[in-house]
């Protein structure tokens, strides 16, 4: 396991590139990318054209040449005109690995037509998993329902039982089928003990902190990751949010298109709903039914904004997004990618405090993160030494978590975007 020991300015470490990170790095590039390219290919009907597409893609890597994107019609072709330019002739492995992954995934989209008029237009190439990794969790499904439902029976809407969400939420997120597919056995914990265990930091108090005491009712946040088991954990933690008297209202912020393989869109919410809504468990179709009546109220709000399928690291994200975020009063950061995205994707010292290493933000940020890829902070060094020695992958293999907080950034920085490194 490699550890990014050297401490490094803020602002200024390195990111990961699959030239000079970590060998799993460049494993994704070489290796992990084809594999989905290829899957895009078996689990679809697309016609030879499309599927030629997805091969001149998988074959391209990991030394082919960084180009700029050929469907200029898509509403999102001039912002990545922006994204690809400081990259243009580079190979996969040269650029930064976050805009290398990003593109990636726009650019099966563009093979597949997404955006334009022919077979694939809005066509997920992603269904198939996603509709796997729903039906094979059923039985964790109705078990997280009927817990909802003893604690809105028992009248128990408190800290702890948003603390349990919260849980729930973070180990949902080992359900990722960009590194497991929907039939392989992805990591999980064979006890809640060893899930203990396996929680290397936890700042719920300090986040739930952020939601009592104040004169109105809370807003929070939340930056969505995973469909499947991962979206439905979050749907129940939604839930509790709103049974709690301190909060009014939920924001979950998803990707405008396919991307990530199972990231969820507004489009995989309503489709979880439904399929849930005819589930045989009643506790399961109360569920839907509350998640529905808060839609309809504007309690619970779905937004998509092509920021989040961009490749922006979040000291970059725009005003605009950055003026909105400080409407908040909790984002809570949900995966890998959103982590990434925080960190800025860069070799950190693992023991960089977290508050350091994520941007300056103006909302108080909580994030939940199962480690799957080598970009860490806020762990101690004992931690690093003893993980290292004992379960060298720990950093990627999704077995271990944190629950990370960092106070809103009350500088004018955290109202501006910063100039993209």
């Amino acid at each position: 396991m490699l550890l990014w020991a050297l401490p490094t300015p803020p602002h200024r470490s390195p990111p990961l590139r699959g030239t000079n990170s970590g060998a799993f790095t460049r494993r994704t590039i070489a290796a992990r990318w084809p594999r989905i390219a290829g899957r895009v290919i078996a689990e679809n009907d697309f016609p030879d054209p499309i599927n030629a597409r997805i091969q001149a893609l998988r074959d391209a890597l990991p030394d082919g040449s960084i180009r700029r994107l050929r469907d200029d019609e898509a509403p999102d072709a001039a912002l990545w005109g922006e994204y690809v330019a400081p990259h243009l002739g580079k190979t996969w492995l040269e650029v930064p690995w976050f805009f290398g992954e990003t593109y990636f995934y726009r650019r099966l989209l563009e093979a597949t037509g997404y955006f334009r008029a022919g077979a694939g237009r809005q066509a997920d190439p992603f269904t198939d998993q996603k509709e796997q990794g729903l039906a094979h969790t059923e039985a964790r499904i109705e078990a997280l329902a009927q817990r909802r439902s003893r604690a809105r029976d028992e009248g128990d809407e408190t800290r702890s039982v948003l603390t349990r969400l919260l849980r729930s939420a973070l180990w949902g997120n080992q359900a990722d089928l960009s590194m497991w597919t929907a039939d392989e056995e992805g990591p999980g914990h064979r006890h809640p003990e060893q899930a203990e265990e396996h929680l290397l930091v936890d700042d719920t108090p300090a986040a739930l902190a952020q939601l009592e005491g104040r004169d109105r009712p809370a807003r929070v946040d939340v930056w969505a990751d995973n469909a499947g088991f991962e979206l439905v954990s979050d749907l129940a933690l939604v839930d509790g949010l709103l049974a709690a008297e301190a909060v009014g209202q939920v924001t979950v912020h998803l990707k405008a298109h396919p991307t990530f393989v199972s990231d969820a869109t507004v489009d995989d919410v309503h489709a979880t709903l439904a399929t849930l809504a005819d589930a045989d468990e009643a506790a399961v179709r109360a569920l839907v039914g509350r998640l529905r009546g808060a839609l309809a109220a504007g309690r619970l709000r779905l937004r998509d904004g092509w920021v989040w399928t961009s490749p922006l690291r979040a000291r970059e994200l725009p005003a605009p997004v950055r003026a909105e975020m400080a409407r908040s009063d909790l984002l809570i950061s949900k995966g890998d990618a959103n982590y990434r995205r925080l960190l800025g994707d860069r070799q950190w010292a693992f023991t960089t405090p977290f508050a350091e290493a994520s941007a300056p933000l103006p909302v108080p940020v909580l994030a939940l993160r199962t480690h799957k890829s080598e970009v860490a902070a806020g762990l101690s060094a004992a931690q690093v030494d003893r993980l290292d020695d004992e379960e060298p992958d720990w950093a990627v293999n999704g077995e271990w978590g944190v629950m990370q907080f960092a106070p809103a950034d009350a500088s004018p920085e955290a109202m501006r975007p910063s100039p993209a490194a």
